[in-house]
This record gives C-alpha cells, structure tokens and sequence, in this order.
C-alpha cells in the first residue's frame, strides 16, 4: 500500500516541477514582452513631440503658423487673420505655454492639443503618425499642422445696426455697405419736397443690420470720416443714426442759366434775391441783355444732390464754386472769341496782382489804374487802397494753381470771366520774413470803350 502512494506523489511532483518551469518560462516570455511593450510605448507617447515642439518653437513663430489655418469664417467686413492677430495682442503671451489633449478631436491616429499661455488657448497642434510601426499597434508621431483656436467662440459677437437715408454712402471697417445687408423694407418718406419727390428713385429710410462682428467697428461716410455710434453695446447690438437732418441749398447763377437739382428743373420761386453783380452800372454796356443774377435757397432735402446747370447750347455747366451748401454757376465761354477774353483778363490779373503782392510803387499803382475803367466801383476801389499798400511788405508769390475759366460775352462790348488760384506766399518786412497761402476766385467783367478793353467789375466768389 506505502509503495503505492508513494508512486502517486512523484508523479505529481515531476507534474509541479514542469508546471513551475511551464510558469517560469511564461513569466520570462512576459516580462520581455513587457519591457518591449513598455520600450515602444515611451517611444511612441505624442506628448514628448509635443514638448519638443514647445520647446524649440518661438511662441511667435506658432502664432505665425496658425494664422496660415484659420477655421473660423467671418463677414465681409473683418478678416480673420486680423482678427486672430488683434485677439493674441490683446491676451496675455507671458504665461508659459501648456498643452492638453483635446479628447474630443482626437483619434489613435489623429491627435489634436490644445496650446495655451497660462489659461488663453492659442491654437490646436495636430500630430500624425510617421513612419512605420514599431508594433503593438503603436504609432511614431509627428507634428502635422497648426491651427488657429476658434477664437469665435471666446469673443462677444456684436451686431451694427445702421440707420440711414437711401443714397447715403457707407462703409464698414472700409468695406461698402451694400443692399445684401438691409433690414427689413425700406420706409417712404413723407415730407419730401419736389426736388426729391420727382425724382426717379426718391430717398427711402434704410435700416441695415450687419453681424455677428467680433472686433473692433468703424463706421465711415463718403468722405472717410468716422461716424459715432449712438450709445454703448446694449444686448450685443451697437446702433449708427447717420441721418443727422435734413440739408439746404443754396445755388447762385445767372437767370438765364437753367440749374437742375436731382434732374429736376430749379423754380424761379426758389430765388430768393437778384442781383446785377459785376455788372452792376454797365447798361451801356451790356447791350440790353438781361445780366441778373439769382440766388436760389432750397431747404429740406434729404440727400446730397445731384446739381447741374446745362448752357443755351445745350451743354453742362460745372459750378466755378462750392462751399458747403452753396454752389455758384455761370455760362460757358464762347471757344472762337476766348483767345483775346484771355489776353485781356490775363493782363489785368497780373498787374493787379504785381500791385497787391509789393510794397506801394507809383509805376505799378499807375499801370494798374490804367486797366480799370475809371468811374467804376473798382477804381475807386484800388484808389482808396494806395495808402494801405504803401505800408505792405513785399510778397513773392509762386502759383501752384492759376486759371482763367468760364469766358463769356455779354455783348459786343462786355465779357465776364472767372479767375481761379492757389498761391503760396512769402512776405517780408524790415524784422520779419513769413510765409502762407492764398486760394481765392474772382468773377471779373470788362468792357470794351474807345477801342480799349477795361475791367469794370471784381468779386470775389465765396467759398472757391
């Protein structure tokens, strides 16, 4: 019986035995495939590419990076990369850079960071595998690409609501405000007068609504001024009101002149005085032709206008003069007769202005009264001017602008003309030397007496 059992336990102990080795063996095989394991997985963890990145990367130069991949879209009005540049300007860059995976995005074989400085997210860095496997289905990595954070999401959306009459023109952050951007139905307007009622498109009560806006917001008119706002952001909405009242007019130009406000023909009601100007005293001159000038005074328009004069020959006049709201028009001259006009008007500016730029001389006092007709309002104009000019200092004038424009005669016997110019000027006295510059026009009229062209007339045109 003890031979028996005795039997049994060395089997079973041979059985442990090569049990146990069975086990030693596995265990060995594990544990090398363990430290293979863990040897590819330090090889292949994404995060120390990413601290290699960080490292060796400027911030500057990931900033730079990001802005080449913008994913966020915006309006015509902002620029995306000027946007992410003003919103990492405006962030605190100091904080050093710190980077989390964003399990969101990623997938085993696309990983997505997202790269802050201290709590500001600044862009997402994707990592990619590269190259071949090292097995356990484990990946080298590479840094792929750089993209701007959605910085959308991180900033107030602002929408600009502006409000403004039909024909205005308006530009947002310098980009056209055009009619894809209106609000709802444009609004007649009910007090228009004839000038803008009769027009083909009359002025309408514009509403446009433009967002969602993430940066800054400047509104400009025609002339590239900045318009302000009427109060402070209110529930994401700033509000424009670029209709600041209705406007006046005011067009002076002969009466026989027809004047044109919107394509629309100006009244004689509107003129609000007449007057014969420079040729006030030469009905002798002037053959019988009717030589007033009105002023017309249109109030209430809702638009700039659009204002023309058209000649008896059928062609536009431009105006010789504007200054705010006021314009002045006069004829076209005649091209067969304008040479010697010229001559004539050149002759008198010159000497007129050799007189008013130099300390008094007898021979230039003379030579102008010489070109003047003498029982006129101009003569004793320039009379009583010769005390006043022997105190003048001497003044050397170089034009930048000089023109003789807008010849027209009355008559045989009377012409009128305007003298446009821009000068800079240099003064000088016995203890001083200064300079500055003069733009001024003058409407001038001559008549023709004894065989000899005179000027008879000389005012100035407000606002040339």
């Amino acid at each position: 019986m003890a031979e028996y059992h005795g039997a049994k336990n060395s089997v079973w102990g041979r059985f442990l035995i090569v049990w146990a080795l069975v086990l030693l063996l596995l265990g060995g095989a594990g544990c090398y495939l363990l430290y293979q394991y863990l040897g590819v997985y330090e090889v292949t963890r994404p995060d120390p590419v990413m601290d290699d990145f960080i490292k060796n990367t400027d911030l500057s130069k990931i900033i730079d990076m990001a802005k080449e991949d913008i994913p966020f879209e915006l309006t015509e009005f902002e620029d995306p990369r000027e946007l992410y540049t003003s919103y990492t300007e405006a962030i605190d860059l100091s904080r050093a850079l710190n980077y989390r995976v964003n399990s969101d995005k990623s997938e085993p074989e696309h990983m997505v960071y997202d790269v802050r400085s201290g709590p500001n997210l600044i862009c997402e860095v994707f990592l990619e595998p590269d190259g071949d496997t090292p097995g356990f289905s484990r990946n080298y990595w590479s840094v792929s690409g750089v993209q701007a954070a959605m910085i959308t999401d991180l900033l107030p959306s602002i929408t600009a609501q502006v409000e403004t009459v039909s024909g205005t023109e308006l530009s947002l952050n310098g980009v056209p405000l055009t009619d894809d951007w209106l609000s709802g139905k444009p609004k007649a307007i009910e007090d228009l007068v004839k000038y803008e009622a009769e027009m083909e498109t009359p002025p309408q009560f514009l509403t446009y609504e433009v967002g969602p806006l993430y940066g800054e917001i400047t509104l400009t008119d025609s002339h590239g001024s900045s318009l302000a706002p009427e109060g402070d952001v209110r529930d994401g909405r700033v509000v424009y009101q670029t209709f600041q009242g209705k406007q006046d007019l005011t067009i002076t130009a002969p009466e026989d002149l027809p004047v044109y406000i919107n394509g629309v023909k100006v009244s004689k009601e509107d003129a609000v005085s007449s007057t014969l100007g420079v040729f006030d005293g030469l009905d002798l001159y002037t053959g019988g032709a009717d030589c007033l000038t009105n002023n017309y005074r249109i109030e209430g328009l809702y638009q700039t206008p659009t204002v023309i004069a058209v000649d008896l020959d059928g062609m536009e006049v431009t105006p010789i003069a504007t200054s705010g709201d006021s314009l002045t028009f006069f004829h076209r001259g005649e091209p067969e007769t304008e040479a010697l006009m010229y001559s004539v008007a050149e002759s008198f500016f010159n000497a007129y202005m050799d007189y008013s730029a130099h300390a008094f001389e007898y021979t230039r006092f003379s030579n102008l009264l010489n070109r003047i007709l003498p029982q006129s309002d101009l003569y004793q104009y320039v009379l009583r001017s010769q005390e006043a000019m022997y105190w003048a200092s001497g003044t050397q004038t170089e034009y930048t602008d000089l023109r003789y424009e807008n010849f027209h005669r009355i008559s045989d016997y009377c012409f009128v003309c305007t003298v446009i110019y821009s000068a800079d000027m240099t003064a000088k006295n016995w203890y001083e030397q200064y300079s500055y510059k003069l733009e001024n026009a003058y409407e001038l009229s001559f008549v023709s007496t004894n065989g000899r062209w005179l000027a008879a007339g000389m005012n100035v045109i407000t606002g040339a």
